[in-house]
């Protein structure tokens, strides 16, 4: 496999962009950094290379701290209109539970689809004994071809053709 390349100038880009950007609009700013510090701290703890975890519980905690921006812009972009919505618990509430919830999803819908998974594959296996009986009991037990052992190796003189 190839190696990626690292991209470089990510530094320069966050110095020249987006913290020029984080301070014309500071409440946003700090309120978006206070309320996503889960998301920080799933992609701090995410050893996955695709980086699932901050995708997944950033999504849902960004929706949570959502509402609270949109006020913000409605009424005071100021810094004590960001405090004020900081000094009710109700915020915190909804931002963290949005990233609860997006933890919950993160841990829970792996194992849901595999268990679905092995589910249709038993289903699967069980339709496959069943044609195989109904071809042995119309063809004969040669049709089978069970040349194996119970240990999964060849039985002595249970050779194939073309080996």
């Amino acid at each position: 496999m190839a190696r990626k390349k690292k991209k470089k100038g990510g530094a320069l880009t966050l110095i020249l962009l987006i913290i020029p950007a984080a301070l014309i609009v500071l409440p946003t700013s700090i309120l978006f950094g206070v309320g996503m510090i889960p998301t920080i701290v799933a992609y701090v703890v995410d050893r996955d290379p695709d980086k699932s975890a901050p995708i997944t519980v950033g999504g849902l905690n960004f929706c949570g701290c959502m509402p609270f921006a949109i006020d913000l812009w409605k009424h005071q972009h100021t810094i004590g209109a960001a405090a004020k919505i900081f000094a009710d618990p109700l915020a915190w509430l909804v931002m963290y539970t949005a990233a609860a919830v997006g933890w919950g999803l993160y841990y829970g819908i792996p194992p849901l689809v595999a268990g679905m998974e092995v589910s249709r594959a038993e289903k699967r296996v069980e339709v496959l004994k069943q044609k195989k009986v109904a071809l042995v009991q119309e063809w004969g037990p040669d049709v089978a071809g069970d040349y194996f052992d119970e240990s999964g190796g060849l039985e002595p003189g249970a050779e194939t053709e073309g080996a």
